[in-house]
Protein backbone atom coordinates (compact mmCIF):
# COMPACT_ATOMS: atom_id res chain seq x y z
CA UNK A 1 0.00 0.00 0.00
CA UNK A 2 1.60 3.30 -1.10
CA UNK A 3 1.33 6.74 0.51
CA UNK A 4 -1.33 7.91 -1.98
CA UNK A 5 -3.59 5.05 -0.88
CA UNK A 6 -2.98 5.93 2.78
CA UNK A 7 -3.96 9.56 2.13
CA UNK A 8 -7.15 8.44 0.37
CA UNK A 9 -8.08 6.19 3.32
CA UNK A 10 -7.59 9.07 5.76
CA UNK A 11 -9.74 11.35 3.60
CA UNK A 12 -12.51 8.74 3.34
CA UNK A 13 -12.60 8.19 7.11
CA UNK A 14 -12.68 11.93 7.78
CA UNK A 15 -15.58 12.33 5.35
CA UNK A 16 -17.37 9.44 7.05
CA UNK A 17 -16.97 11.24 10.37
CA UNK A 18 -18.53 14.41 8.96
CA UNK A 19 -21.49 12.43 7.58
CA UNK A 20 -22.31 10.62 10.83
CA UNK A 21 -25.98 10.85 11.94
CA UNK A 22 -27.02 13.79 14.11
CA UNK A 23 -27.69 11.51 17.10
CA UNK A 24 -24.06 10.37 17.21
CA UNK A 25 -22.14 10.86 20.43
CA UNK A 26 -19.18 13.24 20.19
CA UNK A 27 -16.42 13.39 22.80
CA UNK A 28 -13.15 15.31 23.06
CA UNK A 29 -10.15 14.25 25.08
CA UNK A 30 -6.39 14.12 25.52
CA UNK A 31 -4.32 11.11 24.46
CA UNK A 32 -0.78 10.05 25.34
CA UNK A 33 1.21 7.16 23.82
CA UNK A 34 4.53 5.63 24.76
CA UNK A 35 6.49 3.12 22.69
CA UNK A 36 7.05 -0.37 24.12
CA UNK A 37 9.73 -1.49 21.67
CA UNK A 38 13.46 -1.33 22.35
CA UNK A 39 15.02 -3.11 19.35
CA UNK A 40 18.56 -3.04 17.99
CA UNK A 41 19.37 -3.03 14.26
CA UNK A 42 22.83 -3.01 12.73
CA UNK A 43 24.94 -3.27 9.60
CA UNK A 44 28.72 -3.29 9.24
CA UNK A 45 28.75 0.52 9.29
CA UNK A 46 25.92 1.55 11.63
CA UNK A 47 24.12 0.29 14.69
CA UNK A 48 20.83 1.76 15.90
CA UNK A 49 19.48 0.93 19.36
CA UNK A 50 17.40 2.28 22.24
CA UNK A 51 14.62 3.51 19.99
CA UNK A 52 12.14 5.46 22.10
CA UNK A 53 8.96 7.21 21.12
CA UNK A 54 6.16 9.11 22.83
CA UNK A 55 3.15 11.08 21.58
CA UNK A 56 0.64 13.46 23.12
CA UNK A 57 -2.24 15.55 21.81
CA UNK A 58 -5.99 16.09 21.48
CA UNK A 59 -8.33 13.34 20.32
CA UNK A 60 -11.92 13.20 19.07
CA UNK A 61 -14.34 10.27 19.18
CA UNK A 62 -17.62 10.12 17.27
CA UNK A 63 -19.77 7.07 18.00
CA UNK A 64 -23.22 5.82 17.00
CA UNK A 65 -24.57 4.53 20.35
CA UNK A 66 -27.10 2.06 18.88
CA UNK A 67 -24.40 -0.02 17.22
CA UNK A 68 -21.38 1.06 19.28
CA UNK A 69 -19.45 1.89 16.13
CA UNK A 70 -17.72 5.09 15.12
CA UNK A 71 -14.54 6.92 14.24
CA UNK A 72 -11.67 8.21 16.34
CA UNK A 73 -9.01 10.68 15.23
CA UNK A 74 -6.14 12.42 16.99
CA UNK A 75 -3.58 15.14 16.34
CA UNK A 76 -0.41 14.04 18.12
CA UNK A 77 3.01 15.53 18.66
CA UNK A 78 5.45 12.62 18.34
CA UNK A 79 9.03 12.51 19.63
CA UNK A 80 11.15 9.73 18.11
CA UNK A 81 14.69 9.18 19.42
CA UNK A 82 17.41 6.65 18.61
CA UNK A 83 21.06 6.12 19.48
CA UNK A 84 23.40 5.60 16.52
CA UNK A 85 26.89 4.16 16.76
CA UNK A 86 29.52 3.09 14.25
CA UNK A 87 33.14 3.52 13.24
CA UNK A 88 32.73 7.21 12.44
CA UNK A 89 29.35 8.70 13.39
CA UNK A 90 29.00 12.41 14.08
CA UNK A 91 25.65 12.59 15.89
CA UNK A 92 25.26 9.65 18.25
CA UNK A 93 21.76 10.66 19.43
CA UNK A 94 19.13 11.50 16.83
CA UNK A 95 15.74 12.98 17.66
CA UNK A 96 12.96 13.62 15.13
CA UNK A 97 9.74 15.49 15.86
CA UNK A 98 6.56 14.64 13.96
CA UNK A 99 2.91 15.67 13.80
CA UNK A 100 0.85 12.47 13.52
CA UNK A 101 -2.75 12.19 12.32
CA UNK A 102 -4.22 8.72 12.98
CA UNK A 103 -7.81 8.11 11.82
CA UNK A 104 -9.38 4.88 13.05
CA UNK A 105 -12.64 3.03 12.75
CA UNK A 106 -13.70 2.03 16.28
CA UNK A 107 -15.96 -0.70 17.63
CA UNK A 108 -16.98 -1.06 21.30
CA UNK A 109 -18.28 -4.13 23.12
CA UNK A 110 -20.28 -3.90 26.33
CA UNK A 111 -19.67 -6.20 29.30
CA UNK A 112 -23.18 -6.51 30.66
CA UNK A 113 -23.71 -4.75 33.98
CA UNK A 114 -20.02 -3.95 34.41
CA UNK A 115 -19.21 -0.21 34.03
CA UNK A 116 -16.64 -0.83 31.30
CA UNK A 117 -16.34 -1.64 27.60
CA UNK A 118 -13.81 -3.28 25.36
CA UNK A 119 -12.87 -1.63 22.05
CA UNK A 120 -11.06 -2.38 18.81
CA UNK A 121 -9.55 0.19 16.43
CA UNK A 122 -8.04 0.03 12.95
CA UNK A 123 -7.06 2.61 10.38
CA UNK A 124 -4.31 4.55 8.60
CA UNK A 125 -2.12 7.33 9.89
CA UNK A 126 0.08 10.00 8.31
CA UNK A 127 2.94 11.93 9.85
CA UNK A 128 4.65 15.21 8.97
CA UNK A 129 8.19 16.05 10.06
CA UNK A 130 8.35 19.20 12.19
CA UNK A 131 12.10 19.11 12.76
CA UNK A 132 14.78 16.46 12.90
CA UNK A 133 18.45 15.56 13.05
CA UNK A 134 20.37 14.47 10.00
CA UNK A 135 22.13 11.12 9.93
CA UNK A 136 25.84 11.92 9.51
CA UNK A 137 28.44 9.18 9.11
CA UNK A 138 31.55 8.13 7.20
CA UNK A 139 32.67 4.76 5.89
CA UNK A 140 35.82 5.95 4.11
CA UNK A 141 39.41 6.69 5.16
CA UNK A 142 40.16 9.55 5.46
CA UNK A 143 36.69 10.36 6.76
CA UNK A 144 34.30 11.80 4.17
CA UNK A 145 30.94 12.36 5.83
CA UNK A 146 27.60 11.45 4.29
CA UNK A 147 24.62 13.46 5.52
CA UNK A 148 21.09 12.13 5.12
CA UNK A 149 18.03 14.16 6.15
CA UNK A 150 14.89 12.64 7.64
CA UNK A 151 11.94 12.27 5.27
CA UNK A 152 9.29 14.98 5.61
CA UNK A 153 6.37 12.52 5.39
CA UNK A 154 5.54 9.09 6.78
CA UNK A 155 2.51 6.85 6.63
CA UNK A 156 1.32 3.52 7.93
CA UNK A 157 -1.46 1.44 9.45
CA UNK A 158 -2.50 1.06 13.07
CA UNK A 159 -4.44 -1.66 14.92
CA UNK A 160 -5.42 -1.49 18.57
CA UNK A 161 -7.51 -2.86 21.40
CA UNK A 162 -8.21 -1.83 24.97
CA UNK A 163 -10.67 -1.15 27.74
CA UNK A 164 -12.77 1.89 28.61
CA UNK A 165 -14.02 2.80 32.07
CA UNK A 166 -16.26 5.86 31.92
CA UNK A 167 -14.01 8.71 30.73
CA UNK A 168 -10.75 6.80 30.68
CA UNK A 169 -9.44 4.49 27.95
CA UNK A 170 -6.28 2.39 28.14
CA UNK A 171 -5.13 0.40 25.15
CA UNK A 172 -2.31 -1.12 23.12
CA UNK A 173 -1.65 -0.31 19.46
CA UNK A 174 0.35 -2.12 16.82
CA UNK A 175 1.71 0.43 14.35
CA UNK A 176 3.01 -0.76 10.97
CA UNK A 177 5.05 1.98 9.27
CA UNK A 178 5.06 1.76 5.49
CA UNK A 179 7.57 4.52 4.69
CA UNK A 180 11.25 5.03 5.50
CA UNK A 181 12.52 7.49 8.10
CA UNK A 182 15.52 8.39 5.92
CA UNK A 183 15.78 8.56 2.14
CA UNK A 184 18.67 7.27 0.04
CA UNK A 185 20.27 10.42 -1.39
CA UNK A 186 22.99 8.64 -3.39
CA UNK A 187 23.53 5.11 -4.75
CA UNK A 188 24.70 2.58 -2.19
CA UNK A 189 23.65 4.55 0.88
CA UNK A 190 20.38 2.62 1.28
CA UNK A 191 22.06 -0.52 2.60
CA UNK A 192 24.18 1.47 5.05
CA UNK A 193 21.31 3.45 6.58
CA UNK A 194 19.00 0.44 6.73
CA UNK A 195 19.14 0.26 10.58
CA UNK A 196 17.62 3.75 10.79
CA UNK A 197 14.73 2.58 8.60
CA UNK A 198 13.89 -0.72 10.31
CA UNK A 199 10.20 -0.48 11.17
CA UNK A 200 8.56 -3.88 10.86
CA UNK A 201 6.47 -3.39 14.00
CA UNK A 202 5.98 -0.91 16.80
CA UNK A 203 3.88 -1.48 19.92
CA UNK A 204 2.52 1.49 21.84
CA UNK A 205 0.71 1.81 25.15
CA UNK A 206 -1.90 4.60 25.14
CA UNK A 207 -4.11 6.35 27.67
CA UNK A 208 -6.94 8.74 26.81
CA UNK A 209 -9.01 10.93 29.08
CA UNK A 210 -12.31 12.31 27.70
CA UNK A 211 -13.82 15.50 29.08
Amino acid sequence: MNTKTIKKCVAILLLAMLSMPAFSQLRFGVRADVGLNNPTFSTEALQVENLTSFSVGPTLELMIPLINFGIETSLLYNNHRMNVSGEDVRNAEITNHYLLLPVNAKKKFGLGILPMQLFLTAGPYVGFLLSGDELSFSVTEPATYQEVDARSFQAGLGFGFGVEVRRVQVGVQYRLQLTDNYAENRPGIGDIIRPANERTSTWNLSATFFF
